[in-house]
């Protein structure tokens, strides 16, 4: 049997949830634009869809309502919450106090309905979002009717548009299939184990920084920035940084961009030569970036296609031509 890195081109599940490109460029869930969605749903109504493939998000709400209005009131939960809030990283806080959370007892069913699944899911929901709540200065009580669940994790009487905004961010989060995090919660549930160690299993996961930890070092990085019209020096600076330390000091210049395997997006591939490729720098809507690469001058392509035979004719073309130094070509994993 072959060994397949990261599981490359291994079918390791199916859903009826979430497409990713698909249909053209987009993120589905169950047939709905996710970007249509932001425009007329809520993030509830999408939880609802989903959980049971329903976009009424009446009983999502109430469950939501219920649990953190409980969660408030439970002082021993709340006790815990400041101990390890003073020893803990945020993620670990999360992950630590939906643990002792545990499962509902009174739903400890073989087999679980729609609205059994709506009430376990909102209880974890209600959790996860009281924890980020309670790191704001000023009080986080106020729900607002229609976006309950973000309002939820912003101080009372935030601006509107914020609110309609981190909806919109929390819808386009809700599913992505197999990432990381929720490839290690489903094969956590696949072994029949209960909801909340399958989330917490997944809350590990993306605690890392090369998965949902990497959002962290992006803040810092911007906070380090400041204004975009100081972000060439910015990268300038961690370049020259870099050179005068040990080859062991790792650089990380985090990249906005997204890049998908063959099914999804699009196909990225990476090139090095000697000398400028013409045709290349001729074609600007190819290219994601380019630069020379220093001490020696070499030029770095990194380009992307959504179209398979393009991207096999410029691989050809790219190995007919004379002084490539090293032509090394990649296809990215998809990273979220």
């Amino acid at each position: 049997m072959d060994y397949s890195p990261g599981l490359r081109g291994v079918v390791a599940g199916e859903t009826a949830i979430s497409t990713v490109g698909m249909e053209g460029t987009s993120l589905r869930y169950r047939g709905y634009d996710a970007i249509e969605l932001t425009k007329n749903s809520t993030y509830e109504a999408v939880a609802s869809l989903v959980i049971n493939d329903s976009l009424d998000e009446a009983d999502y709400k109430k469950s939501f309502s219920k649990y953190y209005l409980q969660i408030s009131k439970d002082k021993n939960l709340n006790q815990l919450l400041e101990e390890v809030k003073e020893k803990l990283s945020p993620m670990d806080v999360i992950r630590t106090v939906v643990s002792y959370m545990g499962e509902l007892t009174t739903l400890m069913k073989k087999k679980l309905d729609n609205q059994d699944k709506v009430e376990l899911t909102a209880r974890i929901n209600a959790t996860v979002c009281y924890i980020i709540a309670s790191y704001h200065k000023d009080d986080c009580d106020e729900l607002d009717d229609h976006y309950l669940v973000a309002s939820s994790l912003l101080p009372n009487n935030a601006n509107e548009d914020k609110v309609e905004a981190l909806d919109d961010m929390l819808i386009l989060y809700a599913e992505h299939g197999f990432n990381a995090s929720t490839f290690a919660a489903r094969v956590t549930a696949s072994t029949r184990s209960d909801l909340t160690s399958a989330i917490v299993s997944g809350i590990g996961t993306l605690k890392g920084e090369l998965h949902g930890g990497a959002n962290e070092d992006v803040i810092a990085m911007l906070e380090q920035i400041k204004e975009p019209s100081k972000a060439a020096q910015y990268l300038e600076n961690a370049i020259k940084t870099y050179k005068t330390q040990s080859k062991e000091v790792k650089l990380d210049i985090l990249d906005f961009s997204l890049s998908f395997q063959d099914s999804d997006f699009a196909n990225t591939i990476e090139v090095q030569s000697k000398k400028p490729i013409n045709f290349l720098d001729d074609n600007k809507s190819l290219i994601l970036s380019s630069h020379i690469q220093e001490p020696e001058e070499v030029y770095y392509y990194k380009l992307t296609f959504r179209d398979k035979q393009k991207l096999d004719g410029i691989k050809k073309e790219l190995k007919s031509l004379e002084g490539i130094k090293s032509l090394e070509i990649k296809i990215l994993d998809q990273k979220i």
